[in-house]
């Protein structure tokens, strides 16, 4: 992106209001202090009271909706779930692979296409989020403050209580073909521009209140302060990483998988303390409900998971509830190396 074009969205930003054009008219977007979202919430209460026993397409209810219009399934939500777990592994590949310039170019393709599928699996999702009571008190209360914060260029709002729907609507796209994505923030938030700023003072970099700061101000501070942590970081990554979203997105993911490792280990360590182990190789748990026993599942590493999963399918597999323990994988594996091992013993 242009530094001519980021100069502007700084400007933009650091101001708190947005000049733009429609139909040759100059017009003034002032982003709403407090009191408007105050007021807006009231009014977006007072009309989801007013409206709520109307016949809805409820929370509860839409997924039921989705799937009788074929366009989504029962277990539509678990494949998005699964879908953003990939999507992270395939960040962290990244930044693994970052010196590797071939394994980068299949990655970000491989990626690239389980994004695609992503945003068009969501949007099918939430489809009809609009005609749920709270996806329209949700529209209602965006254009409460919409209304009340558009101005010309005299300061005068332009829309009261009888406006013109049509230009409303057109002023509305307007406004949402310029939004500022969260890339173009990354890029803001890198740029010598507004690093300059920060570095002079950092504390009052907005000559307002914190709960006054417009969205864009926040967003800008909220990923300045990620960066400035990652600079900070004892294992701080190369400058490269810095520049690409998706490889220094994979090395946040890195970080905090680093971080759940070692806490997981504390906690095993302190539920395992003062317990006679030996040389167990299994240690067996109780749990008391099923979130507890997510939580004592959550403590095996990655190999210990696998192995898990491995020996529920091979018990699945058998037909059985029990299956005897020479019979599965993970044990076979093991007698097998022990095997070799015997064998290379009985060559020397």
């Amino acid at each position: 992106m242009e530094s001519r074009l980021l100069s502007i969205y700084l400007s933009r930003i650091l101001s708190g209001f947005y000049i733009f054009v429609y139909n040759t008219k100059k017009y003034k977007l002032v982003y709403p202090d407090i009191s408007v979202k105050y007021e807006a919430e009231i009014f977006a209460d007072e009309e989801y009271n007013k409206n709520k026993f109307n016949d809805w397409i409820t929370e509860d209810s839409i997924i039921d909706t989705l799937v009788s219009l074929g366009i989504w399934t029962y277990n539509g939500d678990e494949g998005l779930k699964s879908l953003d777990k990939q999507i992270e592994d395939l960040k962290v590949q990244l930044y693994e692979n970052f010196l590797n310039p071939a394994q980068l170019k299949t990655i970000r393709r491989t990626l690239q296409n389980t994004k695609n599928t992503y945003d068009r699996n969501y949007n099918l999702r939430h489809s009809l989020d609009h005609i749920t009571p709270e996806g329209y008190v949700q529209g209602l209360k965006n254009q409460y403050i919409l209304m009340h914060s558009i101005y010309d260029m005299d300061n005068n709002l332009i829309f009261n209580t009888n406006y013109d729907y049509n230009l409303f609507n057109n002023i509305t796209s307007t406004i949402s073909e310029n939004y500022i994505d969260i890339p173009t923030f990354k890029k803001i938030a890198r740029s010598d521009n507004w690093r300059n700023y920060w570095s002079a003072n950092k504390d009052h970099i907005f000559d307002k209140p914190t709960i006054n700061w417009t969205d864009e101000q926040k967003t800008l501070i909220v990923l300045t302060k990620m960066y400035d942590s990652a600079y900070e970081h004892p294992e701080c990554p190369a400058d490269s990483v810095f520049e690409d979203d998706d490889i220094f997105d994979g090395w946040l993911i890195h970080q905090k998988r680093e971080n759940e490792k070692t806490k997981n280990k504390n906690r095993t360590d302190k539920l395992l303390q003062g317990k006679n182990l030996d040389k167990a190789n299994e240690i067996f748990v109780k749990a008391n409900s099923k979130q507890e026993a997510n939580n004592i599942h959550d403590l095996n590493d990655n190999t210990s998971k696998h192995i898990i999963k491995e020996r529920q399918h091979a018990i699945k597999r058998s037909g059985n509830n029990t299956l005897d323990d020479t019979k599965l994988p993970d044990v076979q594996r093991e007698i097998l190396v022990q095997t070799n091992q015997a064998f290379m013993n009985r060559k020397k």
